[in-house]
């Protein structure tokens, strides 16, 4: 049997319109060619527009911020598409309601401004907005960490992960 294994990316968003242009492929109001518009009513977002994401987005920036701060972190979760092979509605959203409560306490609550789940491209996964913040100011570095941080994250959420939701971590790179 082939392993299936658990996807975590995440993307630096440095200004307000990079945040805008996710939101907009998030909420499909721009062209997706990837996804079936015929399932676009399969997918679950935090809020009804992109436009209240964007809001909570602002109000979460803190009013004094260097001009090169990163600004929020759009992060990607799923699985190999086989994984969710004949699994049920339930299940996936088990599996993304355990990410999304695994990047609250990463984050905290408050820094986890709005998040999607699609489920009209080959393999359902979940976006989330996170402000990166440190006290009151923005620090990506630090949430992030260093080069090796995304690795340590990725094996982390993977050994996190609760039965039935637990597709294997990729090997890791030396």
């Amino acid at each position: 049997m082939p392993a299936h294994f658990a996807i975590l990316r995440t993307a630096k968003l440095k200004s307000l319109g990079n945040v805008s242009a996710s939101l907009s492929h998030t909420y499909r109001t721009r062209e997706t060619p990837n996804a079936d518009p015929s399932r676009a009513d399969q997918n679950e977002h935090s809020h009804a527009t992109p436009a209240e994401v964007l809001q909570a987005f602002k109000e979460r920036l803190p009013n004094k911020r260097r001009k090169d701060a990163v600004l929020g972190i759009e992060y990607f979760v799923s699985a190999s598409p086989e994984w969710f092979k004949g699994r049920d509605r339930a299940f996936v959203d088990g599996y993304f309601a355990q990410s999304l409560a695994w990047l609250r306490e990463r984050h905290g609550e408050e820094n986890v401004v709005g998040w999607s789940i699609h489920c009209d491209e080959s393999s359902p996964h979940l976006v989330a907005y996170v402000v990166p913040r440190d006290g009151d100011t923005l620090n990506a570095n630090k949430t992030l960490g260093g080069r090796a941080a995304p690795s340590r994250t990725h094996t982390g959420r993977a050994a996190e992960a609760q039965p039935p939701h637990e597709p294997e971590r990729r090997i890791e790179s030396t």
